[in-house]
């Protein structure tokens, strides 16, 4: 029961994701959909262009705004150089005419009256001024800048698929785009509308799709959806800038275990009452001879019952309560739950403790009425018709244990397939150096190379998996992504140069050569060996140098994108340094590395990290459910394995008279052994043609969510049966031994 409440209170929370929002019936995010030969590609990014004047010719939108989520840098005490990174959302003035924030100081009708305004969260006032009476104060932001604090909100809750410390207007962040520039978007900036009561969603995406191919370059083939903001948390097949997301059908998987966590734990109660009722028959019948009524026997039974139960619900609860942090420190993340802080869940827990205990009690409770006295009398046994109802739970508890099996081993396979596939470049030992200064990239980039130890340097805008820019070509229906890099960034990663040449430095002043990957070729309609010399579209400046091999530059999850690659200009704001270093000593040389990094003078917030580190967080998600998952699939193994004991148990006591009757004419243990396993073979092959269509539709829908999966295993199946064949002979063995050393003379002797 204790890992049944801890199922629950997880996806209660995960099913809780942004539904505080007073009006999230009617939060839309924008998500642009391009439909094309190659697949259907869902994201969020946006271009400038799309902005509230856009949207303004809409009456059915009440409200919109951009949502830029990014680390900024603020000083909060006066004349103080340092600054701290805070998670901020850069957001439209709607932002408060839809989005539920709780104002501490200030009002939401009333803050964001200049461009300079600020709005700071609870722990970030008590953090830097220790009260949140801070209305006026002068937050700083890079140089001479600085922003107000108009507003200080209650923390947002750990269930929002928005997070902000910090909340600004995006007038002097994006002071200088231009509104009217459709070509570029920003990956990292998403669009949210508040629509009118009774409007239709549908009705909307129709007149936003019109007016966006009316304005926007380059837009056939794109559709815009509008998806409710209570579905973002599940949208993995959205490519956007959230951080927490989770499967819905890892929702429904652990639903499905958690049910039957609870099912087997219910089951193997009635099959202990129902065996022990069987020496308990006595009992039943010297009361029911002393004048009991069946009336006062039900209500014996439901009190045990209950008795039982709550014991076991106070027991869980503790268990709960105990292990609650340590589930938050597995999933990395603040659930925020707890029964004993929330009285209205503890009284559901009890409330549906004492269903159960119903539930449980019913069936020992009917077959106790049914019980015949002259039989209880003649052998001290009863008469209970129960083979049909224990053959199903048993039928039951073995589909279980078979389903659980399957569906573990084949997550646990598709994990380790992820990691160990060929990612297409080197990530090994190479080492992110974050907030270089840009405008002396050159001269650090040639001291690090001088470095014992180091390899190779290279800097960029992003790395391979990191979510970048994209841009639109001409004739094509599909979004490129685009990085901006230097010569030696191919080198440092190890990607293979298939066709051309690679930047050189000198390549620095022209400004139209680029370099693409394999899948870009092809969607420009070229091959590798064709595409160099060639431009990017008829009208395009822009003249292929290379193509590279392709490479997995997000979770493998998705299909790999096409990429241009642009040299870095000089003067341009790229600050990300990757450093290639010896394996043979990389230690000491991440220490050579980092030394003569924290020596910059004057380097905002020193951050670096290792890139392998960072490709494993993209599977972080799935590591933690896949963790859960073998988890809670081995106690549910276990109580179905536990449950599978006692029905064992009980099928081999209602035949001892039987047993008996076989050892005296002769019968050996492999005879009475073979005897015992042939109803319980029944039940297995029963139990196995349920199971696999339900392992492999199961499988099959959740390994569809990747692109690159491994193929459903059909051994898989086969080694699970044989497990549970194992599992069933030695519980049958086990009480076949018990009841063989029986002498039959002690069986038989009412007869």
């Amino acid at each position: 029961m204790g890992s049944f409440f801890i199922i629950y209170l997880f996806l209660q929370n995960e099913l809780a994701y942004d539904q505080f929002h007073e009006k999230k019936d009617r939060i839309y995010r924008v998500v642009t959909v391009s439909d094309s030969e190659h697949g259907v590609e869902k994201q969020t990014a946006i271009s400038y262009a799309f902005s509230p004047k856009f949207v303004e010719s809409i009456p059915d939108i009440e409200a919109f705004s951009r949502v830029y989520r990014r680390s900024i840098p603020f000083s909060f005490v006066e004349g103080e150089k340092s600054k701290l990174e805070i998670e901020t959302a850069v957001v439209d003035r709607g932002f408060m005419d839809f989005f539920s924030l709780n104002m501490i100081s200030g009002t939401a009708s009333t803050v964001f009256k200049s461009p300079n305004a600020i709005l700071i969260s609870e722990s970030t006032a008590m953090m830097h001024y220790g009260t949140t009476d801070v209305l006026g104060r002068m937050v700083g932001y890079y140089t001479t800048d600085n922003y107000i604090i108009e507003g200080v909100y209650r923390d947002l809750p750990k269930n929002s698929s928005i997070k902000a410390d910090a909340i600004i207007l995006n007038e002097r962040i994006f002071a200088f785009k231009k509104e009217g520039n459709w070509g570029f978007t920003e990956t990292n900036m998403q669009a949210y509308l508040l629509l009118n009561e009774s409007t239709v969603a549908a009705d909307v995406e129709k007149k936003l799709t019109e007016l966006y191919v009316q304005n926007a370059k380059r837009a056939e083939g794109k559709t815009l959806s509008l998806q409710p903001i209570t579905d973002v948390h599940y949208s993995l097949d959205v490519k956007d800038p959230v951080t927490e997301k989770t499967d819905k059908q890892y929702v429904s998987i652990f639903a499905f275990v958690a049910i039957f966590i609870l099912a087997c734990s219910i089951f193997n109660y009635i099959s202990l009452a129902v065996s022990q009722s069987i020496e308990r028959a006595k009992e039943i019948g010297v009361r029911k001879v002393a004048g009991a009524s069946s009336r006062e026997l039900r209500k014996q039974f439901i009190i045990e019952s209950v008795l039982h139960v709550l014991i076991s619900f106070v027991l869980s609860m503790i268990l709960v309560e105990l292990l609650i942090p340590q589930l938050e420190v597995l999933v990395e993340r603040d659930l925020a739950i707890s029964v004993l802080a929330q009285p209205m869940l503890l009284l559901q827990g009890i409330m549906f403790t004492l269903f159960i205990a119903l539930v449980c009690s019913f069936y020992p409770t009917y077959l106790s009425t049914k019980l015949k006295v002259v039989q209880v009398f003649k052998n001290g046994k009863g008469i209970f018709s129960s083979q049909r109802l224990i053959g199903a739970i048993g039928i039951f508890q073995i589909m279980v244990f078979v389903v659980l099996i399957c569906v573990s081993v084949t997550a646990n396979r598709q994990m380790r397939f992820m990691r160990n596939e060929n990612l297409g470049f080197d990530k090994d030992h190479q080492l992110v150096l974050e907030n270089m200064p840009w405008r002396t990239r050159e001269v650090h980039k040639n001291e690090l190379l001088k470095l014992p130890g180091v390899l190779s340097v290279s800097s960029g805008s992003q790395l391979p998996n990191d979510v970048g820019s994209s841009v639109s070509i001409e004739g094509q229906d599909y979004d490129f992504s685009f990085f901006e890099i230097d010569d030696d960034y191919f080198q440092t990663l190890g990607v293979r140069l298939l066709e051309g040449r690679d930047f050189l430095p000198e390549d620095v002043d022209s400004a139209n050569l680029v370099m693409i990957n394999a899948t870009a070729a092809h969607k420009l309609g070229y091959d590798e060996n064709t595409a160099v010399g060639k431009t990017l579209s008829p009208s395009s400046s822009w003249r292929i140098i290379g193509v590279v091999s392709d490479f997995h530059f997000a979770s493998k999850k998705e299909l790999i994108k096409p990429v241009i690659f642009k040299q870095v200009i000089e003067g341009s704001p790229s600050n990300q340094f990757l450093v290639k270093l010896d394996g043979a000593n990389w230690a000491v040389s991440t220490k050579r590395v980092l030394d003569y990094y924290n020596d910059i003078p004057n380097l905002r917030e020193p951050s670096y990290f290792f890139f392998e580190d960072r490709i494993e967080s993209q599977y972080k998600q799935e590591n933690v459910m896949i963790t859960m998952l073998n988890t809670f699939t081995v106690i549910a193994a276990l109580v179905a394995f536990i449950g599978l004991f006692g029905i064992a148990g009980y099928s081999v006591k209602r035949r001892l008279k039987e047993m008996g009757i076989r050892k005296v004419l002769g019968a050996g243990f492999l005879s009475i052994q073979k005897t015992l396993n042939v109803s319980s073979a029944w039940k297995l092959l029963i139990a196995v043609a349920i199971a696999v269509p339900v392992v492999v539709y199961w499988m099959d829908s959740w390994l569809s969510s990747f692109a690159y999966r491994i193929e459903m295993p059909v051994f898989l199946i086969f080694g699970a049966i044989a497990v549970a064949s194992i599992v069933i002979f030695i519980t049958v063995s086990i009480h076949s031994i018990k009841a063989y050393l029986i002498n039959p003379v002690e069986i038989l002797k009412d007869e």
